[in-house]
C-alpha cells in the first residue's frame, strides 16, 4: 500500500489538467467523423482499385476509432483518479485537523502520537484512545482509497497501451467505449471496518461510484454505521422489495412443510415491512436500518428529520414486547411529536437549532412468548446485551457520518433503558441520556456510563411498577437510588406559562402535552434549564431499596 508521504506527494490537480487535455484531444479526433465519412470511396467507383481504396479507408477508420477509444479511456481514467485522489487528500486533511484539534501529531509515515502529558484518569485515557483510533482509521482508509485509485489508473493506462478496440461504428461510439473502459471498479467497503473506516471509504468514492453502490450493491451500506443517512435510506428502500420476495418465498416453504412456528415468524416480519413502508410514506423519514436476519423479529430504525444535518439528534430505544410490526407506527408518531416540541424549545430557549429523532428497533426485544427462555427472557440481560453493541455502534456512526457532531441524546424506555445503559458503557459520543420507566441500566454506578457528569436523567411515573423491579433482577439497582442521576418530574405543572399534564403508569411518558414529554424535549433541545426536576417515588421504591451487596 502507498505510504502517507507518497500519497501527499501525488498531485491530483496535475492529473486533472492532463485529463482536460486528453478530453480536448478526444473531441478533436471525434470531430474528424465528417472527414472520414467524406473520404470514403464513392459507390460509383467501379474500377479494380476501388476495392483496395475501400479496404484502405476501412483500415484508416478502424485505426482512428481505436485511437479515439484509447484517448477516451486515458482521459476517463485520469479524471477518475484525480477525483479520487482529491478526496483522499481531503480525508487526510480531515484526519490531520482532528489530530491537531485534539492534541495529537501525525508523522510523515502516518504514526499518530498523543502530544499530551501522561494521563492517569481511566475515562480520559479511554476517550483519548477513541480519538486516536478515529484518526488512525481515517488515515488508513484514505491510503486504501488512494492506493485503489493509483492501481486503477495504472491498469487503465496499461490497457490503453496494449490497444483498445474502438469497434466499427462511429467515432462518438468509440469514445463512449473508451470512456467506459476508463472507469475503475468500485472499491468494496473495508471488511469489518470501524464506523470511521466506512465513512472514509464512502467519502473516497466519486459521486458516480456512490450512485453505483446504491443502485447495484445497496446491501453494502444499508445497515452500515458511518454511512450518511441519506445513502442508507436510499439503499434500504431499494432492498425492501428483495426482502419481501425472500420472506414470501420462505413463508410458502414453511407452510408447505407444516412449520407453523417459522410461518408465524415470517408473517410477523412481512407485517413489519408493511409497517416500515407505511411509516416512510408519511414523508420526512429516513430508513437507517432494515434487517430481516433476526431469529424471531424484523429489526428497523426510522428517523424523523435529517440526522445528517440536525443540530440535535435523539435516539430512542424501546423495550419489552416491542416489534416493528406492532410498534413502529406508534413510536414514529411519538418521535415526530417529540421533535416538534424539542424544536420549539430550541427556538425559544436554546440555540435555535434543528432536531431529528430516531426510533431504533435494532435489536430483538424480549416478548411474552419467550419469557421462560433463559436466553431471551425479559428477566435476563441476554437480549439487551445482544443489542447494546449495535446500539453503541449506531450512536458512533451518527457522529462519524458527519463533518460535525450533533448534540446527541440517548432515550431508553423500560427494558430498552437496560439496552441503552449497557450501550452507554462503551465509547459512544452521547451527550445526554434520559432513562424512563427503567428497571435498571446494567450497572449500579452511574459513572460507568460514558456520559458527561450531570447529564444522565431519569423519569418515573406514578404507578409504574416496572420502574421498581431493579432490585429483583440482574439489571443493577433501581435507578431511583443511583447517585449522579437527575430526577425529572412526571407530575402535572406549569413552565413559562404553559400547563403540562401528569404521566401515570408505564407507557404514558411521551404523551403529548405531558410534563414528562416537556422535560425530555428540553434536554434534547439543549435547554436543560427549562426542565422541572422531580422525584416521583412510591411504595415500590421502598421495596426496591438497594441492599449493601447489590453495589
Amino acid at each position: 500500500m502507498a505510504t502517507l508521504s507518497q500519497v501527499r506527494s501525488w498531485q491530483p490537480e496535475a492529473l486533472g489538467l492532463l485529463a482536460d487535455t486528453m478530453v480536448q484531444r478526444r473531441r478533436t479526433l471525434v470531430a474528424l467523423q465528417d472527414e472520414i465519412d467524406d473520404g470514403a470511396p464513392p459507390p460509383t467507383w467501379a474500377a479494380d482499385s476501388a476495392v483496395a481504396a475501400a479496404a484502405s479507408h476501412t483500415a484508416l477508420r478502424e485505426d482512428l476509432a481505436d485511437l479515439v477509444a484509447e484517448v477516451a479511456q486515458v482521459a476517463a481514467a485520469l479524471d477518475t483518479a484525480a477525483d479520487a485522489l482529491t478526496r483522499a487528500h481531503g480525508e487526510l486533511d480531515e484526519a490531520a485537523s482532528v489530530a491537531g484539534a485534539n492534541g495529537f501529531t501525525v508523522s510523515a509515515t502516518g504514526r499518530v502520537t498523543d502530544a499530551r502529558d501522561a494521563l492517569t484518569d481511566a475515562q480520559e485515557i479511554a476517550d483519548r484512545r477513541a480519538v486516536r483510533d478515529e484518526i488512525v482509521d481515517r488515515i488508513e482508509q484514505a491510503l486504501r482509497n488512494a492506493d485503489h485509485a493509483d492501481a486503477s489508473l495504472a491498469a487503465a493506462l496499461r490497457s490503453a497501451a496494449r490497444g483498445v478496440d474502438g469497434g466499427t461504428a462511429t467515432l462518438a461510439q468509440a469514445a463512449a467505449t473508451g470512456t467506459t473502459g476508463g472507469q475503475r471498479e468500485v472499491l468494496p467497503p473495508p471488511p469489518g471496518g470501524s464506523d470511521h473506516d466506512q465513512n472514509s471509504w464512502w467519502e473516497g468514492l466519486t459521486e458516480a461510484e456512490q450512485a453505483e453502490v446504491i443502485g447495484e450493491h445497496p446491501e453494502w451500506i444499508g445497515n452500515v454505521d458511518g454511512i450518511p443517512a441519506w445513502a442508507r435510506d436510499e439503499a434500504n428502500r431499494a432492498l425492501i422489495g428483495d426482502y419481501r420476495s425472500d420472506l414470501t418465498d420462505r413463508l410458502a416453504a414453511a407452510r408447505e412443510a407444516g412449520d407453523d412456528g417459522l410461518a408465524r415468524t415470517l408473517t410477523e416480519k412481512l407485517d413489519g415491512l408493511d409497517a416500515v413502508e407505511d411509516t416512510l410514506e408519511l414523508g420526512n423519514r429516513h430508513l437507517l436500518l432494515l434487517d430481516i436476519t433476526g431469529t424471531d423479529q424484523l429489526m428497523a430504525a426510522i428517523a424523523y428529520g435529517d440526522v445528517d444535518t440536525a443540530d440535535h439528534v435523539a435516539v430512542f430505544t424501546p423495550g419489552f414486547t416491542t416489534t416493528v410490526a406492532g410498534s413502529m407506527a406508534g413510536y414514529d408518531n411519538q418521535m415526530a411529536d417529540l421533535v416538534e416540541q424539542s424544536a420549539a424549545q430550541a427556538e425559544k430557549y436554546g440555540d435555535g437549532g434543528t432536531v431529528a429523532a430516531v426510533a431504533w428497533l435494532g435489536y430483538e426485544a424480549p416478548q411474552w412468548d419467550n419469557v421462560l427462555d433463559p436466553g431471551s427472557s425479559v428477566a435476563t440481560r441476554g437480549p439487551a446485551e445482544a443489542g447494546a453493541g449495535n446500539l453503541a455502534a449506531f450512536y458512533n456512526g451518527l457522529d462519524a457520518a458527519r463533518d460535525s457532531d450533533p448534540h446527541l441524546t440517548a432515550l431508553g424506555h423500560s427494558y430498552g433503558s437496560l439496552t441503552t445503559g449497557l450501550a452507554l458503557q462503551e465509547q459512544t459520543g452521547v451527550d445526554d441520556a434520559i432513562l424512563y420507566g427503567s428497571p435498571g441500566i446494567g450497572t449500579s454506578h452511574v459513572e460507568d456510563l460514558d456520559v458527561p457528569d450531570g447529564h444522565v436523567y431519569r423519569l418515573e411515573a406514578r404507578r409504574d411498577a416496572v420502574a421498581d423491579v431493579g432490585a429483583l433482577g440482574p439489571f443493577g439497582i433501581d435507578p431511583s437510588h443511583l447517585d449522579g442521576i437527575t430526577g425529572l418530574s412526571t407530575e402535572a405543572g406549569s413552565v413559562g406559562g404553559n400547563s403540562y399534564g401528569e404521566s401515570v403508569g408505564h407507557n404514558d411518558y411521551l404523551t403529548e402535552g405531558s410534563m414528562s414529554q416537556h422535560n425530555m424535549a428540553s434536554i434534547i433541545a439543549g435547554a436543560p434549564e427549562q426542565t422541572v426536576e422531580g422525584d416521583t417515588r412510591g411504595f415500590g421504591d421502598i421495596l426496591s431499596w438497594p441492599l449493601p451487596w447489590t453495589y
